[in-house]
Formats: C-alpha cells, sequence, structure tokens
C-alpha cells in the first residue's frame, strides 16, 4: 500500500509537538522537607495583586523545620528583606531550573556565614547578591535551613518554587512529579453573569446577577426560582477553590471552562506564568467585587488589555452575544490538578427584546483608550497615565473638595478604590502653601471616608508635589516631620550598664506615624552589625555572635523615615 510521505510528515511533526509539551522531569527534584506534603497555598492561586507563584508548605504551624535542596546544584543567590521572601535561597540546577525557598528563618551554617560576610562588606541589612557556581554548591537532600516566617509571610511555612532558570518564569510544581494526596472535587461557591454594553441586560437589568449553586452528591445546581434572562453581550464568572485531603486551606483549582451549546468558548489553566504579567490577576478576577466583599469571581472573558497567557481556546474574548428567542445551556467544568472535576449546567433564556437599560447620552467624563497615554489636567492638579495602565477604556471620574485640617492642598478624588490599574500613574498636586522649610517633608496622602491617612510618597518640585502611585482614592498634601519612635523591651539606665550576659538577641520596638520606616543602622561600640526587621512585629534586633567579649559595651540604633526623620536610642551593656 502507498503512503502519503506528506502526510507521514505531517504526522510525525504533530507527535514531536504534542510530545514537546509539559515534558517536565517528573522523578528530578524531591521534596524540600522530610514530612508528608500538605499545602496551604498551592500555584496560581490569587493572591492581591498577583497569582501565587509555587506552594506553600506546611511546618506544622511552626518555624524551624529543616529544608532540604530539591536537586544537586548551587546556591545562585541569597536574599535578606524585611519583606517578600524575607530569608530566601536560589538554587540553579544543572537541568534548566530553578528553586526557590522562601520566608526562611535561617541558613546553614556555611551560607549563612557566607551571607553574613557580604551584609559585613556592604555595612547593610538588606542584601540580594548573586553568586557563581563555584561558592556554594549543594547535593541533592542536603540540608540548606530552617524553615520561618520572614518577610511577608502571614505564618510558618516555606515557600517553594521551581521557576525556568532561563526565563524566570515560575512553573507549576505539581508537573514535577510531587504528589500531594487529593481525592476532593473543587468547589463551586457562586456564579455571576454581567450585562456589557449599554443595552445589555440580565432578568431585564442591567446590573451583575449573582448566583449561590446547591450541591448534592457532589453535583451542582441552582433553585428552580433562578430563572435567568438575557439579552446582547453578556460576559459570565465563577468564585471556585480547592482543598486537598491533608489540608483544609482553600487553593486554587488548576482550570476553569466555560461552554455554550456544548462548544467551548473559555478555557484556562495555571501551568506557568511571568512575574512580569502577575499583576493582570487583577483584571483576571472581578476586582471591584474583591474589594467590596473580599469574593474572587473569576472572569471568563477578557478585558482589552489583558496579557495574561494562561488562556486558550478563547472565542471572541469569551464574551457572548444573546439575541435570539431561545434557550441556552451554560456548562462551567472546574478542575483541579488531579482531574478532580466539578461542574455546574445553567440555563438562560435569551430574549431579543433589546430594552435600553442603560442612558445613551454623551458621557460627561473623557473616556480614556486604554491602549494609549491619557493625561488630565487642572489648575492644581497634573494625571499622567502611561499606555495599558487600565485593563479597559474607562470613564474617567474626578472630584476636588476643600482641604482639610492638617493639609496643604485641596482634596482630590480620583476615580474610585475599586478600580483596578496595572501601570503606576504620575500623580502631581500643587498646594496653597508650603513653608520653605518643610519642603524636604511634604508628601501625598490617601485620605480614606474616616480621615485616615496612608503614604504615597512624593516630592516637592517646581511648585508641584509629585509621586507615582497604582491606587485610585482621595489624595492631598501633607507633611511628615515626626522621627520614628524606639524603645526596648528592658528597662535601662544611663547610669548603669544593663545586664544581656544571658540573652541571645537585643530587641527594640520601631514605629513611625505615616511615610514608614526607610532604614536603620545599629553599631556595637561603634561598628557596624546586621539587624533583622519583622515589620509584622514592628520589631529590629540583633543576633549575638562570638565576638564580643565580657565587658561592657555600647549598643546604638538610627532609625529613620522615608522623609528622613531619625531616632537614635544608646545604652550600655554587659555580656
Amino acid at each position: 500500500m502507498n503512503k502519503n510521505p506528506v502526510l507521514i510528515f505531517v504526522f510525525l511533526f504533530l507527535s514531536c509537538l504534542a510530545g514537546a509539551q509539559n515534558t517536565y522531569p517528573r522523578d528530578y527534584f524531591r521534596s524540600p522537607v522530610d514530612t508528608t506534603l500538605a499545602l496551604a497555598g498551592n500555584f496560581g492561586e490569587i493572591r492581591p495583586n498577583h497569582f501565587h507563584a509555587g506552594f506553600d508548605v506546611k511546618t506544622n504551624g511552626r518555624e524551624g523545620m529543616p529544608i532540604y535542596a530539591a536537586a544537586d546544584g548551587y546556591i545562585s543567590r541569597i536574599k535578606l528583606s524585611p519583606y517578600g521572601y524575607g530569608k530566601s535561597l536560589y538554587i540553579v540546577h544543572p537541568n534548566g531550573y530553578t528553586s526557590v525557598y522562601g520566608h526562611l528563618k535561617s541558613f546553614e551554617p556555611l551560607i549563612a556565614q557566607f551571607a553574613k560576610a557580604v551584609q559585613y562588606s556592604l555595612s547593610s541589612n538588606e542584601i540580594d547578591t548573586l553568586l557563581n557556581p563555584n561558592s556554594l554548591p549543594v547535593r541533592k537532600g542536603q540540608f540548606i535551613g530552617f524553615s520561618g516566617n520572614t518577610g511577608g509571610s502571614q505564618g510558618p511555612h516555606l515557600h517553594f518554587e521551581i521557576r525556568e532558570t532561563k526565563t524566570e518564569q515560575p512553573v507549576n510544581p505539581y508537573y514535577f512529579g510531587y504528589k500531594i494526596e487529593d481525592t476532593s472535587r473543587p468547589k463551586i461557591t457562586a456564579i455571576a453573569i454581567y450585562p456589557l454594553s449599554g443595552t445589555s441586560s440580565v432578568n431585564g437589568k442591567h446590573s451583575i446577577k449573582k448566583l449561590k449553586p446547591s450541591v448534592a452528591n457532589g453535583k451542582y445546581f441552582l433553585s428552580k426560582t433562578d430563572s435567568i434572562t438575557v439579552n446582547g453581550l453578556i460576559g459570565f464568572g465563577i468564585e471556585t477553590y480547592d482543598t486537598e485531603n491533608r489540608s483544609s486551606n482553600q487553593n486554587g483549582v488548576f482550570s476553569i471552562e466555560l461552554q455554550s451549546g456544548g462548544k467551548r468558548i473559555y478555557y484556562h489553566e495555571l501551568e506557568k506564568f511571568s512575574f512580569e504579567n502577575a499583576r493582570y490577576v487583577n483584571t483576571h478576577i472581578d476586582y471591584e467585587e474583591k474589594q467590596k466583599h473580599n469574593n474572587k469571581i473569576q472572569k471568563c472573558f477578557l478585558s482589552k488589555n489583558n496579557k495574561l497567557t494562561i488562556y486558550k481556546d478563547v472565542i471572541n474574548n469569551g464574551i457572548l452575544n444573546f439575541t435570539d428567542d431561545s434557550i441556552h445551556w451554560i456548562r462551567y467544568i472546574v478542575k483541579d490538578f488531579q482531574g478532580n472535576t466539578s461542574e455546574l449546567m445553567l440555563k438562560v433564556r435569551s430574549t431579543s427584546k433589546i430594552k435600553v437599560v442603560a442612558a445613551l447620552v454623551e458621557p460627561t467624563e473623557p473616556v480614556f483608550d486604554c491602549s494609549k497615554e491619557n493625561n488630565f489636567q487642572k489648575e492644581d492638579l497634573q494625571l499622567t497615565f502611561p499606555a495599558n495602565a487600565f485593563y479597559d477604556d474607562v470613564a474617567f471620574k474626578y472630584k476636588k473638595s476643600p482641604q482639610s485640617k492638617g493639609t496643604y492642598s485641596a482634596l482630590h478624588k480620583i476615580m474610585s478604590p475599586n478600580v483596578a490599574l496595572q501601570k503606576a500613574y504620575t500623580l502631581s498636586i500643587k498646594p496653597d502653601y508650603i513653608p520653605e522649610k518643610l519642603h524636604s517633608k511634604v508628601c501625598i496622602v490617601a485620605v480614606n471616608e474616616k480621615g485616615g491617612r496612608s503614604y504615597e510618597g512624593g516630592m516637592y518640585k517646581e511648585g508641584m508635589v509629585t509621586t507615582k502611585t497604582k491606587n485610585f482614592g482621595t489624595f492631598a498634601i501633607a507633611t511628615d516631620t515626626v522621627p520614628p519612635k524606639i524603645r526596648t523591651l528592658f528597662k535601662y539606665t544611663k547610669e548603669a550598664a544593663v545586664d544581656l550576659s544571658h540573652a541571645t538577641t537585643i530587641n527594640v520596638i520601631a514605629t513611625d506615624n505615616l511615610s514608614g520606616i526607610k532604614k536603620y543602622t545599629a553599631k556595637i561600640d561603634g561598628n557596624w552589625v546586621p539587624c533583622e526587621y519583622e515589620f509584622k512585629k514592628d520589631l529590629i534586633f540583633y543576633t549575638f555572635g562570638d565576638f564580643l567579649a565580657d565587658r561592657v559595651h555600647t549598643f546604638e540604633i538610627t532609625v529613620t523615615d522615608d522623609k528622613e526623620n531619625s531616632s537614635t536610642l544608646l545604652f550600655t551593656f554587659k555580656r
């Protein structure tokens, strides 16, 4: 029988292409802990302003669990920061991947010695240093440190990632063969239906319709009283989460699919993403619903400016146009990585009767095209939004109010805090009057409904105070002239040295009223020493080393806020 060589070539090409997808090494990496893996958070879980980039491994609710290298390689990066991943290590592996270990309490002694040497060489408490392959090689299963709660962690755990070394894109660790017992189906807690044009309607109204499904025997369904009539351009959304057998934490699902009449119109799955695009989570979800009610409704339709690469097989951006008089069946299909599946069928009645549900009048506000740079200017306000700062075209809203007590400008209400931004915009406000001696202390603050203030930064230049921000709200000019407050957790006097012979640390509490702590410097007997800052506890602490002689010493610490206001605490102690 004659075979068509062209067809054979096409078949082989497609076979190779299919085989090239998801070819991750499944037996290369070991677990970073010796206990059975249980997750407090998983890959792709929705977090504030980002997708979660790895596994949050449970450590029995405590610090100090031994952490091990997932495979052979070398420590390529050591980072010490009060924020983010806190104390963290990065290991480059010869197979093209990098593993990351975050929120550590402490490093293995040799690694700790290396990190401290960098700190002393730079006289810096915070470091982010890159290493060459010969500095700190590690073997698979080698002890590298203890788990902790440093940085932005909200409780003791290990943050564990696997990234592509070349692209630095995080990959879902499940793809590398990590087995976490999971026999439960994802939970569906709500669905949402969105009218997306001025003449679209849901049950005759131009407002979002939210429904909570019931579940019986693992099957989700809506009440018979939940009748839904739609017209025009409509989008759908869903709130859902997953749990594992050993954890009750509400983690993320792996994939969401939306079908209409049995045809897929929307699909996403969480294999990998880029950190550069992680903030697009704010348009992947219903951001306003998250801000108002802390619900995480994932939209099954795409905004105009959505550069996430997690989507596949999306038709017409996931938006359906209902113009006939018939019944349509909508199906949600939700899966976790293990393939456990939950579904919900939704019957909607389409109507051809168009009802004008939004006033079709000329807008009084300027409409910003999200794909272009946009500017807004008043006598005492200038705003510049770079291209692709917004996720959709928006009607820009602004309101001015008289200045309030303690401010140096009018109050400028810009849009709503419930509107998300991808990029920072430039905000410039003209003060009514500021004495020259306060020019270095001025800043822009956001003022909430109760009069509370939060710092947005800013510098005085050419008669304006200017900052960059990704927030909307009500803004004004204020000043920060108050230095941070520092206190010890023990009593001391200037006349006598405090006895710290049995102490392991020197702890001080440092707080600031507005602009926040920017830097802190400690010295013993006039020599710089490294400290750690736990901003969650307002705690700065120095850990004693072996170099101090048994005698009286002087401890001095200076804390400075973002407006260069400083406070210094000085006392003597004996070892």
